[in-house]
């Protein structure tokens, strides 16, 4: 099935927006791949070779794809040059509204009318990000999990405005991706986030009060729960600054019960971010 996007901008070069950018390109999508730096474009292009070497090493693909796939990627540090002749814009820069919605005013300047705005948000609402455009009607959440690469899941979210027809074509543009749309309304958290919330959480104050230390929680719901990582491993690969955002932000729509452990806020004003600081709930610097 061919896609109707022939050219997408992702807007953000990190973890997430250079992982969404390979996705793109590996389903023979033209991606322009858009930051304020060069240092940090340079960095994710870096990760997207890191991560075709290593699937290259388990023979997963091979040259010749390797090379028409990164033909496919477009690194732009000029943001209205790279969103000319594009049909969608998918936003992966960092979670705060402020700079989304500063993103989101330009692009309304710089983008055509009939161009879909998507926005990689893990929490924030859609309906207050689309205040900031003329087009609500084409806002809509595309939330992708880490490592897009690999994860099938793709939240959609709906607006208050969002069109079906918007709706209708980011689904179909999920499944030509070959991933696994979920639909899903406008609320803090959405489905996922909303869940692991609550659970990581718990798992930082079963921590913090002494009830197990961190490699037997880790091991118990694992072999328990049949869960890949323990919450500690999953938390560390997320990113612990990038949980307590989500979690103050939940918190703040939804009331005190979802306040975040005092740990996990000691550990983040002390720097332990997880695996991208090398030290968060373990040690990655051995």
């Amino acid at each position: 099935m061919d896609s109707q996007f022939k050219k997408i901008a992702v807007i953000g070069s990190g973890t997430m927006g250079s992982g969404i950018a390979l996705v793109l390109a590996k389903a023979g999508v033209e991606v322009n791949l858009v930051d304020i730096d060069q240092k940090f474009l340079d960095s994710g292009l870096n990760s997207i070779q890191r991560f075709l070497d290593s699937r290259k090493r388990k023979g997963k693909i091979n040259d010749g794809e390797i090379k028409i796939l990164k033909k496919n990627i477009h690194p732009h540090l000029n943001l209205k040059e790279a969103t000319q002749d594009i049909q969608l814009v998918i936003e992966a820069i960092t979670e705060d509204e402020k700079a989304k919605k500063k993103l989101f005013e330009k692009l309304e300047l710089y983008c055509d009318n009939n161009v879909i705005f998507a926005t990689n948000t893990s929490a924030l609402k859609i309906s207050d990000l689309a205040s900031a455009t003329k087009r609500p009607d084409k806002l809509i959440g595309m939330h992708f999990f880490n490592p897009p690469a690999l994860m099938d899941l793709v939240e959609v979210i709906k607006g208050e405005e969002t069109s079906d027809e918007t709706i209708t074509t980011i689904i179909a543009l999920c499944k030509h991706l070959e991933k696994t749309p979920v639909l899903s309304r406008e609320a803090p958290g959405f489905i996922v986030n909303r869940l692991l919330w609550m659970f990581l959480n718990e798992s930082y104050k079963l921590l913090e009060s002494g009830v197990a230390e961190k490699e037997h929680i880790d091991k118990a719901i694992k072999l328990g729960l049949n869960h890949p990582m323990g919450p500690f491993e999953l938390s560390d690969y997320i990113g612990l600054d990038v949980m307590l955002n989500i979690g103050n932000y939940i918190k703040d729509q939804l009331g005190e019960q979802y306040e975040p452990a005092p740990l996990l806020k000691k550990m983040v004003k002390e720097g332990k971010l997880g695996k991208k600081a090398g030290i968060g709930f373990y040690d990655y610097k051995q």
